[in-house]
């Protein structure tokens, strides 16, 4: 079961064993994946766009992979069992990626946060104080994600905190 991924650079030729996730529209930028399992394995993924975030859910047992054109969903147990999600179908430019501690998935597009549960289909908007344009996330510190953004039309910077106990977004 893969238990952790990172972003990294092209590894050397044969010296680990890798894997292309390909996608149904070639596009020239590539990401190359480290993934560990439990056993403390080790094997590579290329994807297809340019590299944007990775984490693993252990709540749904997922990994996901962002990149400037896909997601892709990939099976922890069975990494050859994956799913490359065109940004067309999933109705969002997504932006963000990260994973709770709890391990529930969060993403955005430039406007929007939300939430999954299980399925990318089943979305739940996270409703911030103010209508968000630009927004990036920083960084967890324990349970709370910071996030900075800017106020929609405005362009304010403005910093807030996503609590992922309660999914509540709060000036910062």
């Amino acid at each position: 079961m893969i238990i952790h991924v990172q972003i990294t650079e092209q590894p050397l030729a044969g010296k680990y064993p890798e894997q292309i996730f390909d996608a149904p529209i070639s596009v020239e930028d590539w990401t190359w994946v480290k993934f560990e399992d439990e056993n403390y394995n080790e094997f590579y993924g290329q994807f297809r766009g340019a590299p944007y975030s990775v984490a693993v859910s252990s709540k749904y047992a997922t990994c996901y992979v962002l990149t400037g054109n896909y997601l892709y969903e990939i099976d922890c147990n069975n990494p050859t069992d994956y799913i490359a999600h065109d940004f067309w179908d999933l109705g969002h430019t997504l932006r963000n990626f990260t994973v709770t501690p709890n391990g529930d998935p969060i993403f955005s597009d430039d406007y929007t946060i939300f939430t999954i549960e299980g399925t990318l289909s089943q979305q739940q908007e996270i409703n911030p104080p103010i209508d968000l344009d630009m927004i990036q996330f920083k960084h967890w510190d324990n349970q709370l994600l910071h996030i900075s953004a800017e106020e929609f039309i405005i362009g304010k910077p403005v910093a807030l905190i996503l609590d992922a106990n309660t999914m509540k977004i709060r000036f910062k």
